[in-house]
This record gives C-alpha cells, structure tokens and sequence, in this order.
C-alpha cells in the first residue's frame, strides 16, 4: 500500500514532509452510507431522489461501504441512464453499473 512504499528509504524526505495521514474506512452503516449518498448528490446539486432505497443497498453492499467506489458506480449509472433517457437511476442501471466496472 501507499504507506509501506512511503516507508521505503528512497522516499524519506517525501515521508517525512507529510504533516497529516488519514485512512478512510468503509461506511457499512446503512443510514450513514444514505446520507453521505444523499450529501454527495446534494453537493452536487441534485434536488430529486434518483436512487431508491433498495438501490442504496445494492450500491453499499457492491461498493462494500466505501465512498470512492460508490461514486464511481453512481457516476457510471448516470451515464447509462442518460444513455437511456432516465431522469433516475433505477436498480437495473445501478446492477448494469456494477457489471460494467467489474
């Protein structure tokens, strides 16, 4: 991982000038992976619901609660939607999505 090839000698003084290391964790909680989806769409300037609650799971369960692929995922659903004409993202993008990025 990024940290262990930091350690290595030929990177010390890149190692040493880094003030601040956070290590992101899965968000498996099915009401805080909601809401950092609904936040992230909200940001975004989404006003409209465009995932379902069962679109949720499927998305926090194949994502396995981590931020960076769920937006991966929703970004490739919005496009094959767009593609479609949908103005959301029915489960169906969402499994076409997951497929895609496999």
């Amino acid at each position: 991982m990024l940290a262990q090839t930091l350690q290595r000698w030929p990177y010390a003084a890149l190692c040493s000038r880094i003030q601040v290391q956070v290590q992101l964790k899965p968000v498996l909680e099915r009401a805080r992976f909601a809401a950092l989806v609904a936040h992230a769409l909200k940001s975004a300037g989404c006003t409209q619901t465009l995932i379902t609650d069962s679109g949720l799971e499927v998305l926090r369960q194949s994502s396995k609660g981590l931020p960076r692929q769920a937006g991966r995922i929703v970004r490739t659903a919005l496009h094959l939607a767009a593609h479609q004409g949908l103005n959301h993202l029915p489960d169906e993008v969402l499994q076409q999505a997951i497929e895609e990025l496999k």
